[in-house]
């Protein structure tokens, strides 16, 4: 704790210079330094301030040191890996990488180099080159690194199953077993778990990359794992009649969670879902996202307005909240005051004022509303907008000199005006007070190492993508080690985006039919949807077969 050093100063200034972040930011990440200690760089990076990339390399450049983004073939090699212990590289934050004729190249994460520099002259006795790299990739590498010398999580896992399924007397705790699944569910990158009851076994399923995937088989008598879920989540165990909501926390090596908990009644017993929420989670900005570089300017602007109401649509788990969030991310500390309510709260952001729904309190989002337009807010982000008491409340709130983001479900943006005149908004309010719409859907990314070419014909691709693709090759995914025989690793941004300008504003107001559309959209108020994913194909980033399974038979009408 305390006022910064020189160098971290120096690294304050030059982020300022690039651009990177604000004086009023540089200030509150100062004051928070202060309080808190540790590394300045790394607390940036952790605040959402500055993205990892970014930081990365203003601390080479500060540095004089070369960037590595990520790892290159073959490293970390061996006998570099076998120099240094897992728990040393962890707290120190470096990756050694090769070892080479009496010198070793090491990759720094968010480390001290003089440190490490002197770590490895005196216990090692060997020239250093370094490297730095983003800091959460060096994280991430240090842990892949040496994971075989720890335990398999999906060892433990099983273990701990079948130690369960063995204790016939039920005379053994579950909490063991709960901390294997939940740490093997991280590790997989899972977003839920999932225990389903039938009349013969428990399935346990993760959804990994939006799709629910079978993980493992239990029998009956494991049925008591639900009930261990139910005491950390503090809910009722005596209570197997109705459904119940909670939430606990956890922590294990390398991550945190935040699990909201939400068990259903079915004839076989009672189903569990815990959805898997980072903790202290960060968001990156737009462009981090995903999204088209030229489709940034319209995306920014929905976020620069002085007043209005934009609106993210989508179903449940598209990606909604976190585009709101990146959107945000410039903007806090930048003078304005900046308000949320949220069911639960995902992500920090600085200097928000940022609360979460009670509806037992009888705090509820339009609640929230009518409090916030007493609490002098610049920018108010409503978590959903579910009822009419909501979208009304949202509406006042824009119409008189604020600038509201919230979400709506709906499957598209010509959609949004018919949703809200169904909660009660008249069309005019519409017209006067929406800027503009992002639909947004999240599609598989096809796995890079193992994609091959898509030889079908081109007449068997969707009628509503063959114009766009023509006879132009697309992938397929194939499934290798890297992506757990799936073909695909990790989610990209499909999306579409309207702005209201003159002519929608115009559209609107006159009723908002589709058959009216022409004359209305052009290049600079719109973005289409199947425009969006005809590129992703085109570029390799996804399949056919994964669009089919995402959009289904697409409505040709919805993106004109």
């Amino acid at each position: 704790m305390g006022a910064l050093s020189a160098p971290e100063l120096a690294l304050g200034q030059s982020l300022l210079r690039l651009g990177r972040i604000n004086r009023s930011q540089l200030l509150y990440a100062q004051h928070r330094h202060e309080v808190s200690g540790g590394s300045f760089a790394g607390q940036l990076v952790r605040l959402g301030l500055v993205g990892d990339q970014d930081m990365g390399e203003v601390v080479a450049q500060s540095r004089a040191l070369a960037y590595q983004a990520e790892l290159p073939a073959g490293q970390p090699a061996p006998e570099a890996l076998a120099l240094c212990r897992r728990e040393l590289c962890q707290s120190m934050n470096f990756l050694p990488l090769q070892l080479e004729g009496g010198q070793l190249t090491v990759w720094l994460g968010e480390a001290n180099p003089e440190k490490v520099t002197e770590w490895v002259r005196r216990r090692l006795g060997l020239r250093l080159v370094l490297l730095q790299g983003p800091f959460s990739a060096v994280i991430l590498a240090i842990e892949k690194a040496y994971a075989p010398q720890r335990n398999n999580p999906r060892d433990a896992f099983d273990r701990e199953r079948r130690r369960l399924e063995q204790d016939t007397q039920g005379s053994l705790g579950t909490e063991p077993m709960l901390h294997a699944m939940i740490t093997l569910a991280g590790r997989e990158r899972a977003t839920d778990i999932h225990i389903i009851p039938d009349a013969q076994s428990l399935l346990l399923a993760f959804r990994i990359d939006g799709v629910l995937s079978p993980m493992a088989a239990m029998p009956r008598s494991l049925a008591r794992l639900v009930a261990a879920i139910k005491v950390a989540a503090g809910m009722d165990i005596a209570d197997n009649l109705r459904p119940q909501d909670g939430r606990f926390s956890f922590e294990a090596a390398g991550f945190m969670l935040d699990i909201r908990v939400s068990t259903a009644v079915t004839p076989h017993g009672e189903s569990v879902v815990m959805r898997l929420l980072s903790k202290g989670n960060f968001i990156s900005g737009l462009e981090d996202l995903g999204f088209y570089a030229e489709h940034l300017p319209m995306l920014h602007h929905l976020f620069t307005q002085p007043y209005g109401i934009a609106l993210m649509t989508g179903p449940t788990g598209s990606g909604k909240t976190t585009t709101l969030y990146a959107g945000l991310k410039p903007h806090g500390m930048s003078g304005k005051s900046i308000l949320t309510v949220e069911d639960p709260v995902e992500y920090d952001l600085p200097s928000a004022c940022q609360t979460q729904v009670n509806r037992k309190a009888g705090y509820t989002f339009d609640s929230a509303i009518r409090h916030f337009l007493r609490h002098d807010p610049d920018i108010m982000l409503i978590g959903e907008i579910r009822d009419s008491e909501t979208a009304e409340a949202a509406m006042r709130a824009s119409e008189t000199g604020h600038l509201v983001l919230s979400t709506l479900h709906v499957n598209n943006v010509f959609s949004v005006p018919a949703r809200l005149q169904s909660l009660g908004v008249n069309a005019l309010s519409i017209s006067e007070s929406l800027i503009g719409i992002v639909t947004q859907r999240l599609i598989r990314r096809v796995c890079l190492h193992c994609r091959t070419p898509d030889d079908s014909p081109p007449d068997a691709r969707p009628a509503s993508l063959r114009s766009r693709l023509g006879d132009l090759p697309v992938y397929r995914a194939v499934g290798c080690p890297h992506c757990r025989q799936t073909g695909y690793f990790g989610r990209l941004p499909a999306y579409e985006i309207l702005l209201v300008d003159t002519a929608v504003s115009q559209w609107i107001a006159a009723g908002a039919g589709r058959h009216t559309l022409k004359g209305v959209l052009s290049a600079e108020n719109h973005v289409g949807m199947l425009d969006i994913c005809a590129r992703r194909l085109l570029e390799g980033d996804t399949t056919l077969e994964e669009f089919h399974r995402v959009f289904g038979v697409f409505d040709e009408m919805a993106v004109r």
